[in-house]
């Protein structure tokens, strides 16, 4: 049987936040009171999904790369996530999918090209990036290409079937949280004052 758990899209906190900020930015009001819910809703926005077609399986408060998080894993028919959302902001430190049951169909890539949409997909400048993998693997049992590379805003992982190029698994984490800058910046200015 699937258990669900109830989502709340939005707080009361939330509400009264955005009635002081105005309709533009949350801002400093809402930093202080994002929920477990809130978080939930930031991570199935940007899966693209409702609450009505995951299963949510945890969500736990921890830490990563020194910013308290909502760790968030849920669960579609389909694909597994999991979701590190920063308590202080609501951003988005780490995301991170993967087929349960991954296929490859269509015509066989090749590893550049295999490249060309793994750089496509992040966003990024290939020119500005560098790579850590760029290897030949399976995903349980499929050919794929697996890709590890960097900017100077984030670490990326793909695995992308050698058969039509479809990308099996994806990972994006954050290399310095907002939340996590913006206090070693208060702190350089208060040592500066001293």
């Amino acid at each position: 049987m699937r258990l669900r758990k109830s989502v709340t899209l939005v707080t009361t906190a939330m509400l009264y936040a955005s009635m002081i900020v105005g309709s533009g930015s949350i801002g400093a009001a809402a930093a202080e009171s994002t929920t477990a819910d809130y978080a939930v809703s930031i991570a199935l926005k940007d899966a693209g999904l409702s609450e009505d077609e995951v299963t949510i399986e945890e969500v736990e408060k921890e830490t990563e790369q020194g910013a308290s998080v909502y760790e968030i894993e849920f669960w579609t028919d389909v694909k597994d996530y999991e979701y590190d959302i920063a308590v202080a902001d609501g951003e988005i430190v780490k995301v991170s999918w993967e087929y349960f049951e991954p296929y490859a169909d269509g015509k066989q890539i090749n590893q550049a090209q295999a490249k060309s949409i793994a750089i496509s997909d992040a966003g990024v400048n290939e020119k500005k990036t560098s790579f850590r993998k760029n290897r030949n693997g399976t995903e349980k049992g499929v050919p794929v290409y697996e890709f590890e590379f960097e900017d100077d805003a984030a670490e990326y992982k793909y695995d992308i079937a050698k058969q039509g190029g479809e990308i099996l698994s994806y990972s994006r984490t954050i290399k310095a949280p907002a939340c996590t800058r913006a206090a070693a910046e208060k702190a350089a200015g208060a040592e500066s004052k001293q």
